[in-house]
């Protein structure tokens, strides 16, 4: 006989939120510019039980507008994580072919020196959210907000805690663009307590 499933805006919820992910899911894939104040609001309207909303973002240095933007954040409940970010350069590509009428070899730059930041916060958010969801001894609601499909491995670790119950939150494949990973859609179905609920759901209260 299954067991009822229990009303998980009744549990103790932690969210996690992978913010330069979502944040670009959403405009890229549904045109949505998220409002941070209103999400918080929506999750403390919701969930009854709500532990701790953690907002996980990768900072340049001296960037004192976001330094500004974390503290206000906070003040409206959100725990910041953030992390330096990293610049990382990728090099010219260039290729090279051999003309066909004369023979001669040439070499053509195919993409330019580009400077990319990253500050890995994946690693982070996975950290604390394992460490959670180990700890849990009674039913526990775990939200993830992310379409990143590094985080699989973590959600199915996460799920062997039967008191877990583990939701992400992402922006659905669109005509446009597709920032869901097929990781995050194939885990519905194989392992228990988890679901991946689309974030148009409740577009008009996050916007």
């Amino acid at each position: 006989m299954n067991k009822t499933q229990p009303n998980l805006a009744d549990l103790d919820t932690y969210v996690f939120i992978d913010v330069s992910n979502i944040r670009y899911a959403c405009l890229r894939s549904c045109g949505i510019r998220l409002s941070f104040p209103k999400l918080i609001k929506y999750f403390q309207g919701k969930y009854k039980h709500l532990k701790s909303v953690k907002y996980f973002e990768g900072i340049s240095d001296n960037d004192q507008a976001r330094e500004k933007q974390f503290k206000s954040y906070a003040k409206l409940g959100y725990e910041i994580h953030s992390l330096s970010r990293k610049a990382y350069t990728d090099p010219a590509v260039y290729k090279e072919f051999i003309c066909k009428k004369c023979k001669t070899p040439n070499r053509v730059k195919a993409l330019e020196k580009s400077k990319k930041l990253k500050s890995n916060v994946d690693v982070y958010i996975a950290t604390e959210l394992l460490e959670v969801a180990h700890l849990a001894t009674k039913p526990t609601h775990i939200i993830l907000m992310s379409c990143d499909g590094d985080y699989a491995e973590m959600i199915k670790s996460a799920v062997k805690n039967k008191n877990v119950h583990l939701t992400v939150i992402a922006t659905p494949p669109t005509k446009k663009y597709n920032a869901l990973s097929s990781r995050l859609k194939q885990l519905r179905g194989t392992i228990p307590n988890y679901q991946l609920t689309n974030i148009l759901n409740f577009k008009d209260r996050i916007q």
